[in-house]
């Protein structure tokens, strides 16, 4: 079956680079709906695929996606446009001692604008995504008790943002996002199952889930044109459990809670017009239970874009934030990152960044990193379009090590 597969993708792509597949969608009905098939053939490199694998099983391994679906746009003329999208990833490893870590994972999001041209906007979103990975933080916390571990999760959230202009200088949004996470629990044991070495394939012990809300209060001034100021307060709280298969307990309390009160500044600060800015800046205070453990510090997110020539355009991004760590203990995460972005035209576009991210995690764990990495992307059309990325993350705190990762993908869209 693997070669008349190879041959139909081949032939596939033959045909709708040559023209042959319909410039239009899939399926229209009349001019209110529209739906397009979609789909992704992409194939990755990952050269420590454990952050550190013990002994017996691949540091490196390759393997190839295929991800059907389909996108749906209702209404995309009226006051209100409605957009659902859903993909499924078929990923295999090519490596024999890889293939229980291969998946199918869903990706989907859904999203319903409303805005009359009056004072009132509406909008909802929800998004469902499936992943299987490693991170820094599941190395460092996980790592000692549990080598050769993949954390598979699955993410859900729901967002809906109420705005209002209540003068032709002063605005307001309010917003109410659900999101939660789930793990999945152990499928295949190391210490079980004997040589050659299996990793743990989806271990979830000491691993904690969420559930929780926030609700955003922005309100804006405008100063002067493309340039606003304004107040910002954020609520945020989590329920915390053990996740499915996990024997450890929580480590701190059951509910995390966090508040945020600010100022911002969004727009262009310069009469230059080259330069964007987006600022949040103010006191945050969290809990757990809110119990005697509170802590209030100062809390920022910045971000920085500034076009350099009509092709070129550079941004800085800083943040700094407390959340909750994958074990439940608190985490106050910094990070810094550069991008340059060049855009030769509408067919190709190409970018490079550095970043470092520092994660201090209660009571003692440090997490320090840093990245690089380069990505390229050509659009002959609105149908297709081909990524290819390169990008190296160093650990150097607690532990050292290097994971390298490099990608081919293909997107189609008819």
């Amino acid at each position: 079956m693997k070669a008349p597969l190879k041959l139909s993708c081949l032939l596939a792509a033959a045909a709708a680079q040559a023209g042959w597949f319909p410039d239009s969608p899939l399926l229209q009905v009349g001019d209110d709906l529209d739906i397009y098939f979609t789909a992704k053939a992409r194939v990755d490199y990952e050269s420590n695929i454990f952050f550190g694998s013990p002994g017996g099983l691949p540091n490196s391994g390759t393997s190839w996606t295929i991800g059907p679906g389909f996108t749906a746009d209702f209404a995309k003329e009226a006051n209100f446009s409605t957009s659902i999208n859903w993909r499924r990833d078929f990923v295999r490893y090519f490596n024999s001692k890889l293939k229980s870590l291969d998946d199918e994972r869903d990706i989907g999001g859904a999203s319903f604008t409303y805005d009359g041209g009056g004072p009132l906007t509406f909008q909802l979103t929800a998004a469902y995504s499936e992943t299987a990975r490693n991170t820094a933080e599941t190395n460092a916390i996980l790592g000692p008790s549990a080598p050769g571990t993949l954390v598979s999760q699955t993410g859900y959230s729901q967002s809906a943002t109420l705005g209002y202009r209540f003068t032709d200088k002063i605005s307001a949004s309010l917003s109410a996002t659900h999101s939660s996470n789930r793990y999945d629990p152990v499928l295949i044991t190391a210490a079980t199952a004997g040589p050659p070495a299996t990793p743990d394939i989806f271990n979830t012990d000491g691993l904690v889930e969420s559930d929780g809300w926030s609700f955003p209060l922005n309100i804006r001034y405008q100063v002067r044109e493309r340039l606003n100021i304004g107040l910002a307060y954020e609520h945020s709280n989590s329920d915390l459990r053990q996740a499915r298969g996990s024997s450890a307990p929580l480590l701190t309390g059951t509910k995390f809670t966090k508040d945020f009160y600010g100022i911002t500044l969004s727009g262009q600060p310069t009469t230059s017009g080259k330069l964007d800015a987006t600022l949040r800046v103010g006191l945050l205070r969290s809990s757990f239970d809110g119990g005697s453990d509170a802590q209030t510090s100062g809390s920022y997110s910045v971000s920085l874009t500034h076009t350099l020539t009509e092709k070129l355009n550079h941004s800085l991004t800083l943040s700094d934030d407390a959340n909750v760590a994958i074990n439940g203990a608190r985490s106050r995460g910094r990070s810094g990152n550069y991008v340059i972005n060049y855009v030769m035209n509408e067919g190709f576009r190409a970018s490079a960044f550095v970043g470092i991210t520092s994660s201090a995690i209660e009571p003692s764990t440090t997490i320090r990193s840093r990245s690089f990495g380069v990505n390229a992307t050509y659009s002959p059309d609105s149908h297709w379009s081909y990524v290819a990325g390169y990008n190296i993350n160093q650990v150097y705190h607690p532990s050292s090590y290097n994971v390298q990762q490099f990608s081919l993908e293909a997107n189609l869209r008819w």
